[in-house]
């Protein structure tokens, strides 16, 4: 685990506003301590929406060891420090080796839930359970 942090702490994504993280399983929300209701809020809307996905994909992540974070900055400066000031949309997503960035520009309104969510559920589906079982029996 100390390896994924220092992956994700030393890239252009880690932002120093980030002084709170939720951990569960392979997706980590990474905010600010005065975001803390939105994180929850963010964390409960997508254990309830994906629940038989995230489920599906616990196993899947664990096996590959991969981890989705989630980021969601305080301002638009904070997010333009890690993404393209072209950027409009309120949620993107980047690669980070072999794990996955979703920046969210903050603050999160209501109406842009859906797009935090779609880009996960695009993840989940991209990183199916059978597919690394493939490829450990190839090993």
């Amino acid at each position: 685990m100390a390896h994924i942090v220092s992956h994700l702490t030393q890239s252009r994504f880690y932002s120093p506003a980030f002084n709170a993280a939720v951990f569960d399983g392979p997706i980590r929300i990474y905010f600010a301590q005065h975001q803390e209701s939105l994180a929850l809020k963010v964390y409960f809307r997508l254990q309830n929406r994906l629940k038989e996905a995230f489920s599906d994909a616990r196993q899947s992540f664990k096996q590959s060891g991969q981890t989705i974070f989630l980021m969601l900055y305080p301002t638009v400066d904070a997010f333009e420090t890690s993404f393209s000031k072209q950027i409009h949309d309120c949620v993107v997503r980047e690669d980070l080796g072999e794990d996955f960035v979703l920046g969210v520009r903050g603050p999160l309104e209501d109406d842009a839930y859906d797009a935090v969510f779609l880009k996960v559920e695009e993840i989940l589906a991209a990183v199916r359970p059978s597919e690394h079982r493939e490829s450990l029996a190839e090993l």
